[in-house]
């Protein structure tokens, strides 16, 4: 085990037995406002994390910024330093009839991107921890928002597979969201699957649980009440993690 790792400086006795992952750094900081003494480890590269406690147990929040590869680097060091259960809670494109402002549970990734192939091979599925999507569908349950379960997809290019900055791109797109929601995919995004795949071959767990901000086929966006959503999102994410 490292003393300190390289890009998150920390060390083992600042970090959590669990943690939250999540993408934009402020989420980082409303998680804060969730936890009891909340103590930063690390801002550099923007890679802010924070631990505290959340109803008496510890836990770390820390942010990855955008794309698969900062993910797999942030989860790989935590789990080197003795994190052995990650929740990924970001935003989604929802496909597939999912609706705007819904969270989508992962029951499984689609091996899109890239860097789970470096961990194990493109046969090996992306599947969560059962006991952490029990506790998750279980919270869920008992809560009062709209959610759904199935796949998520997870691609790399966000302008090239995901949503269509050009005109050109627009069609092409537009069939790729469609045919993922006729195959069960329920949302798409860039980090899911490796998430899964990853802590899988470090011998630690994961699960996600995100929040359809974008329509995948119309590319509209959550407006109202999305700051709403996301701090739901946290506050669901980190019940559950005391339950298992």
């Amino acid at each position: 085990m490292p003393d300190r790792a390289w890009f998150l400086r920390c060390s083992a006795d600042e970090v959590a037995d669990r943690a939250v992952l999540v993408g934009d750094r402020g989420r980082v900081e409303k998680a804060a406002t969730l936890l009891t003494d909340p103590v930063v480890l690390n801002q550099d590269r923007g890679l802010t994390a924070v631990t505290g406690t959340y109803g008496g147990k510890p836990v770390t929040v820390a942010a990855f910024g955008m794309g698969a590869p900062i993910a797999g680097v942030v989860l790989h060091e935590l789990a080197m330093l003795g994190v052995r259960t990650f929740l990924r809670l970001g935003t989604v494109l929802g496909v597939g009839g999912t609706p705007l402002g819904d969270f989508v549970l992962a029951e499984g990734g689609v091996r899109h991107e890239s860097t789970s192939g470096t961990y194990l091979p493109m046969a090996y599925p992306a599947i969560p921890d059962h006991e952490l999507n029990t506790a998750l569908r279980s919270v869920l349950a008992g809560g009062t928002r709209s959610w759904t379960a199935g796949l998520i997809a997870s691609y790399d290019g966000f302008y090239t597979e995901m949503f269509a900055a050009e005109p050109a791109r627009a069609d092409e797109t537009r069939a790729r969201m469609e045919e993922l929601g006729r195959y069960g995919v329920r949302a798409v995004d860039m980090e899911t699957s490796a998430v899964l795949v990853v802590a899988r071959a470090v011998g630690a767990r994961a699960a996600s649980l995100c929040l359809a901000s974008v329509d995948g086929l119309t590319q509209q966006k959550l407006g109202e009440g999305r700051a709403e959503a996301e701090l739901a999102l946290l506050e669901t994410g980190l019940t559950a993690l005391q339950e298992v």
